[in-house]
């Protein structure tokens, strides 16, 4: 028995072993792909939802991009029946006030006006109806990320490419804390990174991707966002239906800062994105975290308990050393000024001692999400119903702030 039990948690790192080295040579061939200038008008479309000092910081880092082309920031937020507005309104109105290129928006709330669609979808489409006619690409990013001058020319420039349909950058969990919860939350995310490329399975993130604005007619955005939770796995089937390429930009990746997350932060998180995956018939992904990492992080740390008495499974107990390994390998296919900062280095190097525990939450996540549908995000609850609808529960007390 004990055979089959270190069989299977050695064949499936190995696997993960070959995502990460397949992942390499991706970004290696993009990093060396020269390409011509390509620089239309763009739309940034920044839907906000809470307000703090990171959040102020990665507004003004919009307003400042080196992009040879010009562009248009569309700040967006809700409307409150308590206060008239969200807490980010008035601020973002003080920052857009000197820049005629920035706008900031108000959408209707999803609640109070009975409309069947998330709010991040409703601030989007109420964005997208106020863009003006000369805007060729359309570019989203979210709230609570950080990003580089560089940013948009580096998710536009492969645009140019016709079976390109959208292109998306990655995301990048900078934990400043080093309690667990917070660290296992990092690798959930970061390793996502390792799954993405130009191939079919490649997905759409919502915090910072982009297309070209026809895209909306031809690939039926709008038509898939109408009655839709989110936004971002609906562009990602969009695209797969009219056979263009979702493209992974390596270089483009954006940084999230967390600290002290709790342990149930990080599973109503994670289960939220798996509950969205799934219902929304993602089946590749889903099962790749439930075929995958489950039985790994079962085989692991199902025989801790057993070592002292059958020592025959400690080659099992030498995974955990061997993912640590596993991330911190992954971590050299960072952009290069993200792997100079001293302070980067030191969290992935703290981080990769729970990798296992990271990864074998996917695979908690993977089975809870066949259990249920309902998922709770930015104070409102959601039921989701199909890939396209899903049914507005209601607004609910969330004292944490949530990103968009």
């Amino acid at each position: 028995m004990q055979t089959y039990i270190i069989a299977t948690a050695y064949f499936f790192f190995i696997v993960e072993l070959f995502v990460i080295s397949r992942s390499f040579l991706y970004t290696r061939r993009e990093r060396n792909t020269k390409r011509p200038d390509y620089t239309p008008k763009t739309a940034i479309i920044a839907p906000h939802y809470g307000w703090d000092a990171e959040t102020e910081a990665h507004v003004k880092g919009l307003l400042h991009q080196d992009y040879a082309g010009e562009y248009e920031v569309f700040f967006v937020t809700h409307q409150r029946a308590d206060t008239g507005h969200d807490v980010s309104y008035p601020h973002l109105c003080e920052i857009a006030e000197p820049h005629p290129n920035v706008h900031v928006l108000l959408a209707p709330n999803i609640v109070d006006n009975n409309l069947g669609r998330s709010q991040k979808v409703q601030n989007l489409l109420t964005a997208i109806e106020k863009l003006p006619d000369d805007i060729k690409v359309i570019a989203f990013v979210d709230a609570d990320v950080a990003i580089r001058e560089d940013w948009l020319t580096l998710l536009v420039n492969p645009l140019q490419e016709p079976e390109i349909g959208t292109t998306v950058g990655g995301r990048f969990y900078f934990p400043q804390t080093w309690n667990i919860a917070s660290l296992a939350e990092s690798i959930w995310v970061n390793f996502q990174m390792s799954f993405q490329g130009d191939h079919p399975l490649t997905m759409v993130w919502g915090g910072s991707n982009a297309f070209r604005r026809e895209m909306l007619e031809k690939a039926q955005i709008l038509e898939r966002w109408e009655q839709a939770t989110i936004e971002d796995l609906n562009t990602t089937l969009a695209m797969r239906d009219i056979k263009h390429k979702v493209h992974f930009v390596p270089d483009c990746v954006a940084v999230t800062h967390t600290a002290n997350r709790t342990w149930h932060q990080v599973i109503e998180f994670t289960n939220r994105q798996v509950i969205m995956t799934f219902h929304m018939g993602l089946w590749v992904q889903w099962l790749a975290s439930l075929l995958v990492s489950l039985p790994k992080g079962i085989c692991v740390f199902g025989s801790i308990p057993f070592l002292f008495h059958r020592r025959e499974l400690l080659p099992v107990i030498f995974i955990l050393f061997l993912e640590a390994l596993s991330y911190r390998l992954y971590s050299k296919n960072l952009p290069r000024w993200l792997q100079d900062m001293p302070k980067v280095r030191q969290a992935i190097s703290i981080s990769s001692y729970v990798t296992s525990v990271g990864i074998f939450l996917a695979g908690f996540n993977a089975v809870y999400a066949v259990f249920q549908r309902k998922i709770t995000w930015g104070a409102v609850r959601y039921e989701i119903l199909s890939a396209t609808t899903c049914r507005v529960l209601g607004a609910v007390k969330h004292k944490r702030k949530d990103s968009v």
